[in-house]
């Protein structure tokens, strides 16, 4: 089987990268070599050594595919939508070892890709997906959520067998208010500060 120099393909690659934007790394490459018999999968690995090899895309992605010119005849590159539809192609080349490049923007409705010259023999197929929200994003945007610790107030209350009076703090918003007795604010408060002016009193006079 026949296996294109990989000398060739990265000039090719380097050659066109000023017009597709590879040296910046844009663009995922399938590399390929054109025959009457069938394309020949040369990378990435995983379509090495393959007739005609399926290519996995993800829909929204650039792409760049770059084939050489195997037999002297003429070939060219398209993508179809599988309706008879060319949504992409490149020019025919009929030099034997010609290299050529076509990039791509993937869309949900391309699912072949083929010579429009021999487009029985030389076609493969275009699989697609699209991109998904991980479960896991959402839960770290859960975890990140803020919590606000409330302020805390303190409280006053009398004992009025025994006159003493007993301090309390305890955990309230700030939105919240006291309202005691009647639906007067505050007054628990007053009422507390009342009794201990009550005791003042008390002890000046035990004096």
């Amino acid at each position: 089987m026949t296996r294109i120099s990989r000398r060739r393909f990265v000039q090719a690659v380097v050659g066109a990268s000023a017009t597709v934007g590879l040296a910046r790394g844009q663009a995922t490459t399938f590399e390929l070599g054109g025959r009457l018999s069938g394309w020949v999968g040369q990378s990435p690995e995983s379509i090495a050594n393959e007739t005609n090899p399926t290519l996995r895309m993800q829909v929204g992605k650039t792409y760049v595919i770059a084939w050489e010119n195997l037999d002297g005849e003429p070939h060219n590159i398209a993508i179809g939508d599988g309706d008879g539809n060319v949504l992409k192609r490149t020019e025919r080349v009929s030099e034997m070892g010609k290299t050529q490049t076509l990039e791509f923007t993937v869309k949900p409705e391309m699912v072949t890709y083929f010579s429009e010259f021999d487009p029985e023999t030389m076609r493969g197929k275009v699989v697609t997906r699209r991109p998904t929200t991980t479960a896991n994003g959402t839960a770290n945007a859960t975890a990140t959520a803020s919590v606000t610790t409330a302020p805390t107030s303190t409280s006053a209350t009398t004992n009025s067998a025994t006159g003493s009076t007993t301090a309390s703090a305890e955990g309230t918003t700030a939105t919240d208010s006291t309202v005691t007795d009647g639906g007067l604010p505050g007054f628990g408060f007053a009422a507390a500060l009342g009794s201990l002016a009550g005791i003042g009193y008390l002890l000046r006079r035990s004096d």
